[in-house]
This record gives structure tokens, C-alpha cells and sequence, in this order.
């Protein structure tokens, strides 16, 4: 059945013309990575301290990242990185530090598996409760794909505020499928900044920034 399954998902990237999106995911299934979805109940996750991972990485991200001129002098943290797809992502790229935050420690293990597979070396991963990653000063990029509930987003925007405070600098944060925005607007320093959409999942994936 999951054969069918990426067959039929490989097929639906050709017809609608996604051939990097296709010979990405052909490598992922050849190369026998696993990045599939898993539900906070199969995880044995508390919902009120995460949510399922799914997979956000790929050309769509990459589409967006394009757009974000990095440098060897940025930086960049996943929260809720699960498998380690957006780190996957990342690491094509010149970030000079990438780190992924992860609740669950098997999430952490597949990912670094995926990571070896991939030969990629350049990723750090921390097995913490997001909200309890508070050494964030050395970062410039954040990333959310829908991770956590509200209480614990605004925990961790809480946390990039007082990074601020002690290290002023320009920070971006990309959310795809921004459910909690007023967190990150209101009553703080971020404003958003553009919107794209991400049409593998079918999201939107909004832009903040911060006036250094």
C-alpha cells in the first residue's frame, strides 16, 4: 500500500510539472529515508505540548528560502524539526550553525539517521521541550511548521524576545501554516514581512521581522 502511496504522490508531481520536487522524492525513496507523517497519538505525544509531524521540506521550501539571500553569516533553528525534512532543506544551503529542537527522542534518532544516510554533518540536534531552548542568541533564523499548541508558541516567542534584548540583531521567522500569527505580532517586535504558499501542503507560510 505505501508503494502505491509514493507512486501515486510521484505521479501527481509530474502532472503538475514539479520534476526537482519529483527526482527529490525519488531519492527519499530509493535511499530509503523516512520522512512520513506520524500523529501526535502514534508519537505518544501530549497535545498540549505538541502537535503530528509532517514532512515540510523539499523545493517549495527551498522556493522560499531563494528569496531570503542567505549567507555564511546566518543561522537557523527548526522548532519541532521531527525527521529532520526542513533540516534536510537547510543544509543546502550556507547557514554557518543549524540546529533542530525536538521533543521526542525517537524523532530525533530517525532524523539522525536520515542525516548519515544524506552524509550531512552540518546539523546539531537538541532533544528539549521548545519552550526550554532559551540560547538562541547565536541565531538569525527561525523556523515553525506548525509544531506546538498557542501556549507554547508563545513561550518560544517569548524567549526570541529576550534573546533580543540581550543580543539586538535582525532575526526572520518563516511559519508555514501560521495558526497561531497573533502570537507572534502582537504586543512584540515582529511584524510580518511577506507571505508565500507552500503548494506541496497546501499552506500558507508567512514572514515576520524585527527592526534591529
Amino acid at each position: 500500500m505505501k508503494v502505491l502511496t509514493d507512486l501515486n504522490n510521484g505521479l501527481a508531481f509530474l502532472h503538475r510539472g514539479e520534476f526537482k520536487e519529483f527526482l527529490f522524492r525519488l531519492k527519499v525513496y530509493f535511499k530509503k529515508i523516512d520522512l512520513s507523517y506520524a500523529s501526535a497519538d502514534t508519537l505518544g505525544l501530549s497535545a498540549e505540548r505538541s502537535h503530528a509531524y509532517a514532512d515540510s521540506g523539499g523545493t517549495h521550501l527551498e522556493k522560499i528560502l531563494n528569496h531570503l539571500n542567505i549567507t555564511k553569516e546566518d543561522s537557523i533553528v527548526d522548532f519541532g524539526s521531527g525527521k529532520g525534512g526542513a533540516l534536510i532543506t537547510f543544509a543546502r544551503y550556507p547557514f554557518f550553525k543549524i540546529m533542530g529542537v525536538e521533543l521526542l527522542p525517537e524523532l530525533v534518532a530517525i532524523a539522525h539517521k536520515n542525516l548519515k544516510i544524506l552524509r550531512i554533518s552540518t546539523v546539531t540536534m537538541v532533544v528539549s521541550d521548545a519552550a526550554h531552548v532559551t540560547d538562541l542568541n547565536e541565531y538569525t533564523h527561525f523556523y515553525f511548521y506548525s509544531p506546538f499548541p498557542r501556549n507554547v508558541m508563545a513561550d518560544v516567542i517569548g524567549n526570541l524576545e529576550t534573546s533580543l534584548r540581550l543580543k539586538p540583531r535582525k532575526i526572520t521567522i518563516i511559519y508555514c501554516n501560521p495558526e497561531f500569527h497573533d502570537c507572534i505580532v502582537t504586543d512584540t517586535r515582529f511584524s510580518k514581512t511577506n507571505e508565500f504558499h507552500h503548494n506541496r501542503l497546501h499552506h500558507p507560510v508567512y514572514l515576520y521581522s524585527n527592526k534591529p
